[in-house]
């Protein structure tokens, strides 16, 4: 008999699992659906199913946290519903989804794992316990069989990791005890644990702060500069956020003082539990003031002497009339009022230093990864493809010659887009969109990617119409004036043959390739991988070793790659199986 449900989101996800179990019998509620049906209880109080779910998945929640949010907003009709899913629910749960749900109509209690702590777990667990200190490891017990995840949140905000980006470091034995070891741990540090079950139930997060290594503690928390965003408030009030929240400024609890080089004033902030500012923080100043930033974990820097960078208030845009008007910013980038959140700069250093490489190549905030990934390809197979496409008028102005399809003669025609050198930057003066690696200085900088990036959103229309997403076949057309050519990957075994004959045709003949990785949707798949869900690589190469094949590849970021799988460059290869398993398109432009 189906179990009656009253809220009609509930109902109806409910009733689709019902109907899975029905026809299949595999139907499970795991941890990852009973956070959908839980979103669709904590939709209340004017947030939508979409912000709720985006809430309980937020990076850093402990299981305490999540139940929290659903009975802040769960009406006592909904508490009923829950509990006859409970009760009289056809569709099997897991048994940490199961404690989950119990948890929030009040039957368990929610369970620990909260920031600082030494235990935690699910119900599917032991308590996971971190034991002695860590100069030979990292070690404790759990429930045996379980794998430990952990990553460094005190290093993690210099490099776009979030702080469930972790990595195995160990598997507990019969009796439940593991040793595990990680990458650059040094004293002080703060380490983000959790454990995971054999069929990928996952525990609460504990974190510890690693002693025993030596005899003090060398490294200060590591701050992310790019992350801190000031915009001019009213009432003389500068407002501070992190304009990239997934991610940490830097580790939870750090002290950041800001000074205003203007007026003297400094104010000193607290860093919560996900190593951002708390809400509605704010600073006394106004458009264009610098502000100098230091920061203390408590240990280093404790007189906040040393400062980390400036950030300066985005004011007018630069001086004088723009040579060419420039495309707008993506609409995240922009007031409720529509006017920018950031300010302009102008960048006059080279094109290029030494030719185009992929290295060159730098993703922004954008979320346009497949046009670096193409870029980055392009510059590996053909860099004089690049050179010959963007060209100094020697004015301040460059142009970029993209091809477009002309249906009525079926060829590529010439169009050609102007742009100057006014970057988009963000407040400590970087360019907030792609940039060069290197120097980042407006004199110096390489300018051939961030410029035909720059033509690219011009061409389209804004930032915003190239930055959701989009295929590198379609840009390598652009660029070239060859078809771009798509193709599905996937673990069947005629599939993988074809993907390993098209890459290596392709990388033989110099070709771009590109490979994008499944939708964000895909729980669980990407989890310790060092592979990023929706994201869009550069295929630089192939090799054949000791009778294994591997796919080379780069990440649009610049770093980021697989642990243990390089200098943290973006650069890495994976078995030609991994990469069937975890990319879902492979994109290129023929010869």
């Amino acid at each position: 008999m189906p179990v009656r449900i009253s809220d009609s989101r509930l109902s109806s996800l409910y009733a689709t699992l019902q109907t899975n179990h029905a026809r299949g019998g595999n139907e499970l509620i795991d941890d990852a659906k009973v956070v959908q049906l839980l979103a669709a209880v904590a939709d209340g109080a004017g947030a939508s199913f979409d912000k709720a779910l985006s809430q309980l998945k937020a990076p850093g929640l402990s299981r305490a946290d999540q139940v929290r949010i659903v009975q802040a907003n769960m009406t006592a009709s909904e508490k009923k519903d829950l509990t006859q899913i409970l009760d009289a629910g056809t569709v099997p749960m897991t048994a940490s989804a199961r404690a989950f749900v119990e948890a929030v109509v009040g039957r368990k209690p929610a369970g620990g794992g909260s920031t600082g702590g030494t235990t935690g777990g699910g119900a599917a667990f032991g308590p996971l316990q971190i034991s002695g200190n860590q100069k030979n490891g990292i070690a404790g017990t759990v429930s045996p069989g379980s794998t430990i995840e952990a990553i460094n949140i005190t290093t993690a905000p210099g490099g776009r990791l979030r702080m469930d980006d972790t990595m195995v470091i160990a598997k507990a034995d019969n009796a439940g005890k593991f040793l595990g070891s990680m990458p650059d741990v040094k004293e002080g540090d703060l380490i983000r644990l959790r454990a995971r079950d054999a069929s990928g139930n996952a525990g609460d997060w504990v974190t510890i702060r690693a002693t025993g290594i030596s005899a003090s503690d060398t490294r200060n928390a590591v701050v992310s500069m790019q992350r801190i965003g000031l915009t001019a408030g009213t009432g003389g009030k500068v407002n501070v956020e992190n304009i990239n929240s997934s991610r940490q400024v830097s580790e939870p609890g750090a002290k950041l003082q800001f000074t205003n080089t203007r007026t003297g004033e400094k104010k000193v902030v607290t860093l919560n539990d996900q190593g951002s500012f708390p809400e509605a923080f704010s600073l006394n100043g106004r458009a264009g003031d610098t502000f100098s930033v230091a920061a203390t974990d408590g240990k280093n820097n404790a007189n906040l002497a040393t400062e980390v960078g400036h950030v300066t208030v985005p004011g007018a845009a630069p001086g004088g009339v723009d040579k060419v008007e420039d495309p707008a910013l993506h609409k995240d980038e922009l007031n409720a009022d529509g006017t920018p959140r950031f300010a302009k700069k102008t960048f006059s250093g080279p094109l290029f230093t030494d030719g185009a490489k992929p290295e060159d190549v730098k993703q922004g905030q954008i979320g346009n990864c497949y046009f670096p990934a193409a870029m980055a390809a392009l510059a590996k197979s053909d860099p004089d493809a690049i050179q010959r496409m963007i060209k100094s008028n020697g004015d301040g102005t460059y142009t970029v010659t993209f091809k477009e399809m002309d249906y009525a003669t079926g060829r590529f025609k010439n169009v050609d887009v102007k742009v100057d050198g006014d970057l988009y930057v963000r407040s400590y003066g970087a360019p907030l969109y792609g940039s060069s690696n290197g120097d980042g200085s407006a004199e110096r900088m390489e300018l051939w990617y961030p410029l035909i990036e720059k033509a690219y959103a011009a061409w389209h229309g804004s930032y915003n119409d190239i930055g959701d997403g989009g295929f590198s076949s379609d840009v390598l057309q652009a660029v070239l004036g060859r078809p771009g050519r798509d193709m599905t990957v996937s673990t069947a075994p005629t599939t993988m043959e074809r993907t390993w004959a098209q890459i290596k045709r392709g990388v033989d003949a110099s070709w771009p390739i590109a490979a994008g990785t499944h939708g964000s949707s895909t729980d669980g798949l990407y989890t310790n991988t060092g592979v990023y869900a929706d994201h869009a690589y550069s295929v630089i190469g192939y090799e054949e070793r000791n009778g294994e094949r591997y796919v080379q590849l780069r990440n649009p970021w610049g770093e980021s790659e697989p642990a243990g799988n390089g200098a943290n460059d973006g650069v890495f290869s994976l078995k030609l199986a991994d990469f069937a398993r975890l990319y879902q398109t492979l994109m290129w432009a023929e010869g």
